[in-house]
């Protein structure tokens, strides 16, 4: 496939980054004394675990790789050949997204040994959480990158998502200990779905209203995208 040819030249670059190996493969670990501090549960800690690796594997790698490639011509080359626009950018998404997977599970096995927790007893929620998360925040940095001039600057334009959703979601308290009308405001934050979908998978919880908000944040991001992103460079 040529998206999957695009994401191997990808690939190579992601390794040679060095900013995008810590933010994927050491920084979430750096997590993990946090969120134990907070909660000894073997679940929030997988599902903290998960959420910030959406966040940082994803969603700001995505930003920067996205802002990269355009100001060093790549995408502008691309969209002259025969790929289509999804392709280029699955295709630019492609690498971050498996290492992001790759780390979910991984850390889900070590966190299952070392706490002992259970399987989920409905995984299917835990499954549309984890796709629907990828989707939606695989979106949003590519929106997001048409408001950052250059890589460095990604760092200040991607925090108002980050902070919000590291705060306002659920990652280090429960959004239910807040008083209601905070609370439903949080909950319409983009990482606050997914987390609510990854307890369903051990809890059952409810799922109707997670879904809604989930689905609505993956059409927001796609006129987003269609919207505003940008393929020439802004110098």
């Amino acid at each position: 496939m040529r998206t999957v040819a695009v994401g191997q030249a990808e690939l190579k670059l992601f390794w040679r980054n060095k900013t995008a190996l810590f933010n994927s493969l050491i920084l979430p670990l750096l997590l993990v004394p946090a969120l134990m501090a907070a909660d000894a549960d073997g679940v929030p800690l997988v599902i903290g675990l998960t959420g910030f690796v959406l966040l940082m594997a994803i969603y700001y790698n995505l930003v920067t790789t996205f802002v990269a490639r355009r100001e060093e011509l790549v995408l502008k080359r691309l969209r002259v050949g025969e790929l289509t626009d999804p392709e280029i950018l699955l295709g630019a998404a492609l690498p971050s997204v498996v290492v992001a997977l790759g780390q979910m599970a991984l850390f889900a096995v070590i966190v299952g040994v070392m706490t002992g927790i259970s399987l989920p007893s409905q995984p299917w929620f835990l499954l549309v959480g984890v796709v629907g998360g990828v989707i939606v925040f695989v979106l949003l940095a590519a929106a997001s990158s048409a408001f950052t001039r250059t890589v460095e600057m990604a760092q200040v334009t991607s925090l108002p998502v980050l902070m919000a959703c590291v705060l306002g979601s659920g990652l280090f308290f429960p959004v239910s200990v807040l008083p209601d009308g905070v609370g439903t405001v949080l909950r319409l934050l983009p990482l606050s779905p997914v987390l609510d979908l990854l307890r369903a998978g051990w809890d059952g919880g409810p799922v109707l209203r997670p879904m809604i908000v989930l689905a609505l944040w993956m059409g927001l991001g796609t006129y987003a995208v269609r919207r505003w992103f940008r393929w020439d460079p802004r110098r």
